[in-house]
């Protein structure tokens, strides 16, 4: 009986740190929502290549709840344009896209507008 405790139990914690370390690293349906307005003035070069920029944002969520982003892309984007961002609490922003105004939640419009 010991010994089927002592082969169990960290069995068991590696069967529960795998399926917490694939909902936080792999699944990214449980990515959540933000949006951002593109602030040109906000962008920084990467210091290891001019041609990629980082940055720095308010990000909102369809509650009107805000977060400050930090995510990098591989040009300079559209100054003023509205992004809906995915986010992972490990990874952090793993994709983004264009939206149009319209195409934004009523309170994250709202907060971004002011």
């Amino acid at each position: 009986m010991k010994k089927l405790l002592l082969i169990g139990i960290p069995v068991l914690a590696v069967v529960i740190a795998l399926g917490v370390g694939y909902r936080y690293v792999f699944d990214t349906s449980t990515a959540d929502t933000w949006y951002v307005q593109i602030d040109n003035e906000s962008a920084q070069p990467q210091p290891s290549d001019a041609d990629e920029y980082d940055y720095t944002l308010p990000a909102y969520d369809a509650s009107g709840n805000s977060h400050q982003v930090t995510f990098g892309t591989e040009r300079l984007l559209k100054d003023g344009a509205y992004l809906e961002l995915k986010v992972m609490p490990l990874r952090g922003v793993i994709s983004w896209a264009e939206v149009q105004p319209d195409g934004l939640p009523p309170q994250a419009r709202t907060a971004l507008a002011a």
